[in-house]
């Protein structure tokens, strides 16, 4: 193609015809100027392409890891009920009986309020997608901030568990408990078992059946100073487990928002 071009070129000049020789030059750039556009658009049209599958990818795994973290959620606000429910009932005891006294249904409660969950971040796909700073692939604006946003919010609540975890549950209230319970009889109660084996695959304890632990212990719960101390780190445990329920609604939330909008843009693809 490019000789038969060179010929034609030629032709013209041997002949002396320099007006057609130079129109012949203007259209031939036109054609080369044609040419690249048509290539360029060709390559921006593969481009969008490209990236339009790799938005639907990254919704898509977005949209299945909102799933997964919702469900988890959902995990979460059920073990915070437990917590809640047993703290209310050993309050509304210790204020109806006058203390720590007929202790049997109330050991297996202050036994589950040492148990407590670790938050799991299940948005793999977004925080990957944010990291490598592939969220600006998604064109949909308030979607973009709206993930980045729900990704702000996990990450915060993640370590506030951890933090509350760690200072409050496992070193302030875990170690009374722990010290003055009747877990090696009574163990946990059956909600907080159910969830546990639900949860994780515990197997069922046989607990000892020893009453002279129960009644050493009656003495030692109703010492006035363990026993405002007590019932001090119970409605802390149940301050911080209604705390925690929130976050997880809060959460819960924003995700199925989130998915009924990534669901919606989906759609238009």
């Amino acid at each position: 193609m490019i000789k038969f071009f060179r010929k034609i070129r030629q032709d013209l000049l041997s002949t002396g015809k320099i007006g057609k020789y130079l129109k012949y030059a203007v259209g031939e750039i036109i054609l080369v100027v044609i040419g690249i556009l048509i290539a360029l658009s060709i390559n921006n049209w593969n481009d969008n392409q490209n990236q339009l599958k790799q938005e639907t990818t990254h919704l898509q795994n977005i949209k299945n890891d909102l799933k997964a973290q919702i469900k988890t959620l959902d995990n979460y606000i059920e073990f915070q009920n437990l917590i809640i429910e047993d703290s209310k009932n050993i309050i509304h005891h210790y204020e109806n009986i006058g203390g720590f006294n007929k202790m049997d249904s109330i050991y297996p409660m202050l036994n589950d309020l040492i148990v407590r969950t670790t938050f799991i971040n299940k948005n793999i796909s977004l925080s990957e997608i944010i990291n490598s700073s592939e969220i600006n692939i998604l064109k949909n604006k308030v979607l973009k901030r709206k993930l980045l946003e729900f990704n702000q919010s996990v990450l915060t609540f993640m370590n506030t568990t951890q933090n509350n975890n760690t200072n409050l549950i496992d070193q302030l209230i875990v170690p009374t408990l722990a010290k003055n319970s009747n877990y090696a009889t009574f163990g946990y109660t059956n909600g907080m078992n159910n969830f546990l084996e639900k949860n994780g695959g515990r197997e069922n304890i046989t607990y000892l059946k020893n009453n002279n632990l129960k009644n050493g212990l009656i003495q030692t719960f109703n010492d006035p100073k363990l026993s405002l101390e007590l019932i001090n780190k119970v409605v802390i445990r149940y301050e911080l487990a209604s705390l925690q329920k929130i976050g997880n609604e809060n959460l819960k939330e924003q995700a199925k928002d989130i998915l009924i909008a990534i669901t919606k843009e989906l759609d238009k693809k």
